[in-house]
């Protein structure tokens, strides 16, 4: 009888690999790195301070002009008219008809240190608001700088047509009232010129004046608390409306 050896093979593995000592593991986990810290604008070089000047200087050039006019035009004043006179002679009234004669003399003074040019400007005579006369004056308002000049005018009356006032009286009723009764009659001497550039409108208003003895000869030019006592001539001052200055 056939007698067959069995071997059994064993694959051994070392005991040690199974044994596994008990030991603490520290395990250490590393943050991760913090984000980079945002970059800073650059800064900008700074600006050389010649450049600054340079542009002072040239707002200094470019505004100076506008300044100077401006400073011109609040800092100047407007002339100062005076009426500084006025007389009428020969005064008549008859019906609705008006003659008579007049004279007048305006100051002016100019307190700027500019030339103002009013070239002729017509003067008229008014009774309330009515136009009793006018004419161009023959001299030529020139004003020189920070010089007071005076400067006469002078016409007729000759009124042969009825005219009435804004209450609808008849003027030259009016005047023969005010000359017989008072001895004083109310007038209004207006300077104007216009053109295409420049007005000139002078008004010198409620100018009385009184007759002698209710004489048609030598008025003179009152103002009301000198109405009672001798009639000398007297200022007035005017009003002004001018775009010139």
């Amino acid at each position: 009888m056939e007698q067959t050896n069995r071997s059994s093979v064993a694959i051994g593995i070392p005991s040690y690999l199974f044994t596994v000592g008990a030991h603490n593991i520290d395990v250490q986990v590393q943050a991760p790195n913090p984000a980079p810290a945002p970059a800073l604008p650059a800064r900008a070089a700074p600006v050389p301070v010649c450049a600054i000047c340079c542009i002072l200087i040239l707002g200094v050039i470019i505004f100076s002009p506008l300044i100077s006019y401006a400073i011109y035009y609040y800092l100047q004043t407007c002339p100062k008219f005076e009426l500084k006179s006025l007389s009428v002679s020969d005064l008549n009234v008859s019906g609705s008809e008006i003659t008579g004669y007049w004279n007048a003399e305006i100051k002016v003074r100019n307190r700027d240190h500019a030339f103002y040019d009013y070239g002729h400007p017509i003067v008229s005579v008014l009774y309330n608001n009515q136009l009793l006369s006018e004419v161009t004056m023959s001299q030529e308002v020139e004003l020189k700088p920070k010089k007071t000049q005076s400067f006469a005018a002078n016409g007729t009356i000759t009124l042969s047509r009825r005219i009435v006032d804004e209450n609808q009286v008849v003027v030259a009723d009016e005047i023969a009232r005010d000359y017989g009764s008072r001895g004083v009659v109310a007038f209004t001497v207006r300077l104007l010129r216009t053109d295409d550039t420049s007005t000139l409108n002078v008004t010198c208003a409620d100018v009385k004046v009184g007759f002698s003895n209710n004489s048609s000869h030598g008025i003179s030019m009152l103002l009301d608390h000198e109405l009672q006592y001798s009639p000398n001539v007297t200022n007035r001052l005017c009003t002004i409306h001018t775009d010139m200055c």
